[in-house]
C-alpha cells in the first residue's frame, strides 16, 4: 500500500474531483446533482417549473460522465415525480428516459401471465398494477397519453391498500417517465400525492379496518459509518501512512460505503478498496500494540534479574571508583609535598649561592672600580681635583701603600713634559702597586671560581627539580579530578540502576494494563469497526417485502 501512495492519491484526487455525491431515498440510492440541479431550475425565473432546456442541460450532465447508472435513471424518475416540469420537459425528459430503461413488458406477460404482483424494471421490483394502469390509459381512446381521468385511475390503484409503499412510490415515478402524461394529469397526480401527507395515505373507507402502524425502524448504517470513519484514524499512525491520505480515503468513504455494492461508481469501489488497506493497516497497528504489551509482560522474570544484575555491576564499579578516588588523592598529596620540598630546596640552593658568592662579588666589585679610578689617564696628563680624590679613595680602599697614595698629587697635578724626576718616579712606583693590587685580586677570584660554579649548578639543578616536580602535582591533581568524575558517574550508575529495580513492579503492572486496553481495543475493533465495514463492504440491496 506504502509503496504505491504517490499513485494511489493521484488517482483518489481525481477521483474526488468528479465524485457525486448519493443521498438514499426510501431505499434507492439517489444522485444529489441531479436533484439539486432540478431544485435550482424550479427556484429561478418562470413559473416554478422545469422547462425543457434546464430538463437538457440536466441530462447533458448526467451523458457528458459517460456511462448512465441505474441510479441516475432511478433519480431522473423521482425528479418527474418531486417537481413540475412542463409539458414538453415532460414529453423529452420521458423519451430519453424511455430509452435509458432495461424492461420488456411483453415479456414479462408471457413469463407470468400478467398475474405476478412484481414486475421487475432497472433491477428493481416494481408494482405491476400501476404499471398495467398506465398501459391501458396509453393504449385507449385518445392520443397516447395518460389524462387526469386516467392519472385518478393510477392513483387508486396506488392507493389501494390505504397507505403508498416505497415500491409503489417508485412505481409511479417509472411510470411518469416511462408512459406521456398531459401537464394537468401529471400535476394533478404530484399534487395528491402530497396532499395524502408524509404516509400518503388515501382517507379509508368506513368499513374497512385502519392498517396497524408499522414500527419505526432506525438505520445503524450511518453510526457504523462513522464507527469505520474513526477507526481509519488508527492508521495513520502507521509510519508508511500519512495523515493526508487518510483524511482523504474516510472522507470519500464516508459517501461510497453506504452504497449498496451493485449500486457503486468503479471509482467509489477503488476509494473502498483503499479504505479496506487502510483498514488493514488499523488492525496491524493494533495488533502491534498487543503484540508489544505482551512482549513487556512476559519478559517480566528476565527483566527482574537483568535489572538486579546492573545494581550489582554499578556497586561494584562504585567502590572500585571510590578506591581509585582515595589512592589518586594519596598520590596527589605526596606529589604536592614533593613540589613543596622542592620549592624549598631551591631556596636554599640560592640563598648558598649568594653568601658563598658574596666575597667574590665584592672583589669582583673593587676590582672594576679600581679599574676604572683614572690612574691611566694620569700617566697621559694631570687630573682635576675631583678626579684625584676619586683616584686616591679607589687606590685606598685596594690597599695601596699610604706613602705613595700621599704624594699621588705630586704627578697628578702636573702634565708629563712637567714633571721633575721625584714625581715621575712617584708615578712609577703606584703602577707598580696598583699592577700588583690587581694581580692580587685576580689570582683570589681565580681561586673562588669552582665553588661559585658548583653554587650555580646546585642552583640549576635544584630548579629543573622544581619544575619537574611542579609537573608531577599538577599531573597527579589532574588525575585525581578525572578519578573524582568517575566517582561521580559511578554514583549515578548506581542509584539509577537501584530505582529501575525498585520501579519494575509498578511497570509491570501498567504494562498488565495496557495489554488489556490493548486487547479491548482490538476486540472492539474486529466486533465493530471492521465487522460493520465488511457488512456494508459486500451488502447489497434488500428484497422488497411483499405487500399486504
Amino acid at each position: 500500500f506504502a509503496s504505491n501512495r504517490s499513485v494511489t492519491l493521484k488517482r483518489l484526487s481525481n477521483l474526488a474531483a468528479n465524485m457525486s455525491y448519493y443521498q438514499t431515498i426510501e431505499g434507492v440510492s439517489c444522485d444529489k446533482a441531479i436533484i439539486e440541479a432540478c431544485t435550482k431550475a424550479c427556484e429561478g425565473q418562470g413559473d416554478g417549473r422545469v422547462s425543457l432546456q434546464d430538463a437538457e442541460t440536466v441530462f447533458a450532465k448526467i451523458k457528458d460522465a459517460g456511462t448512465v447508472t441505474k441510479a441516475e435513471v432511478w433519480t431522473l424518475r423521482y425528479c418527474l415525480l418531486e417537481y413540475k416540469f412542463t409539458e414538453s420537459a415532460s414529453d423529452w425528459i420521458t423519451a430519453q428516459v424511455k430509452a435509458l430503461t432495461h424492461w420488456d413488458g411483453e415479456k414479462f406477460a408471457q413469463e407470468t401471465g400478467g398475474s405476478s404482483y412484481y414486475e421487475k424494471v432497472d433491477g428493481k421490483d416494481c408494482d405491476h398494477g400501476i404499471i398495467e394502469a398506465c398501459r391501458k390509459a396509453v393504449a385507449g381512446a385518445g392520443d397516447g397519453r395518460v389524462s387526469v381521468a386516467d392519472a385518478k385511475v393510477v392513483l387508486d390503484e396506488a392507493l389501494d391498500g390505504g397507505k403508498v409503499t416505497d415500491i409503489e412510490k417508485w412505481t409511479l415515478r417509472l411510470c411518469l417517465s416511462e408512459f406521456n402524461w398531459t401537464e394537468a394529469a401529471h400535476d394533478y397526480l404530484i399534487e395528491e400525492l402530497k396532499s395524502a401527507g408524509v404516509s400518503l395515505k388515501r382517507k379509508p373507507a368506513a368499513a374497512k379496518e385502519k392498517p396497524a402502524k408499522k414500527v419505526k425502524v432506525v438505520d445503524q448504517t450511518p453510526a457504523k459509518v462513522k464507527s469505520i470513519v474513526d477507526a481509519l484514524q488508527i492508521a495513520a499512525k502507521d509510519e508508511s501512512i500519512s495523515a493526508a491520505t487518510v483524511s482523504m480515503v474516510s472522507g470519500m468513504t464516508e459517501h461510497a460505503l453506504p452504497v449498496f455494492k451493485e449500486e457503486r461508481h468503479a471509482f467509489q469501489t477503488q476509494v473502498l478498496e483503499m479504505a479496506q488497506a487502510l483498514m488493514a493497516k488499523a488492525e496491524a497497528v493494533l495488533e502491534s500494540n498487543v503484540a508489544s504489551s505482551e512482549s513487556t509482560v512476559a519478559g517480566a522474570d528476565a527483566e527482574k534479574a537483568k535489572r538486579e544484575a546492573t545494581v550489582l555491576e554499578t556497586a561494584a564499579a562504585l567502590t572500585a571508583s571510590s578506591e581509585d578516588t582515595k589512592a589518586k588523592t594519596t598520590a596527589k598529596d605526596e606529589l604536592v609535598k614533593a613540589h613543596k620540598a622542592s620549592i624549598e630546596a631551591l631556596k636554599e640552593a640560592k640563598a648558598a649561592q649568594i653568601t658563598g658568592d658574596a666575597d667574590a662579588v665584592a672583589l669582583e666589585k673593587a676590582k672594576s672600580h679600581l679599574e676604572g679610578a683614572g690612574l691611566a689617564a694620569m700617566k697621559e696628563g694631570s687630573l682635576s681635583k675631583k678626579q684625584q680624590t676619586t683616584l686616591i679613595k679607589e687606590l685606598t680602599t685596594a690597599g695601596v701603600e699610604q706613602s705613595l697614595i700621599s704624594c699621588l698629587h705630586l704627578p697628578a697635578s702636573k702634565k708629563p713634559d712637567a714633571r721633575e724626576s721625584f714625581e715621575v718616579v712617584v708615578l712609577q712606583h703606584l703602577e707598580q702597586a696598583y699592577d700588583a693590587k690587581l694581580a692580587e685580586m685576580n689570582s683570589k677570584l681565580a681561586e673562588a671560581g669552582p665553588a661559585r660554579e658548583a653554587r650555580a649548578a646546585a642552583v640549576t639543578a635544584a630548579a629543573s627539580a622544581d619544575e619537574a616536580a611542579k609537573a608531577s602535582a599538577e599531573a597527579g591533581m589532574e588525575t585525581l579530578k578525572l578519578a573524582k568524575e568517575a566517582e561521580s558517574a559511578a554514583k549515578a550508575a548506581a542509584i539509577d540502576a537501584k530505582s529501575k529495580a525498585g520501579s519494575l513492579e509498578s511497570e509491570i503492572a501498567a504494562a498488565a494494563k495496557t495489554l488489556e486496553k490493548a486487547k479491548s481495543a482490538h476486540k472492539s475493533f474486529l466486533e465493530g469497526p471492521k465487522a460493520s465495514f465488511e457488512e456494508l463492504l459486500h451488502r447489497t440491496a434488500p428484497a422488497p417485502a411483499p405487500e399486504a
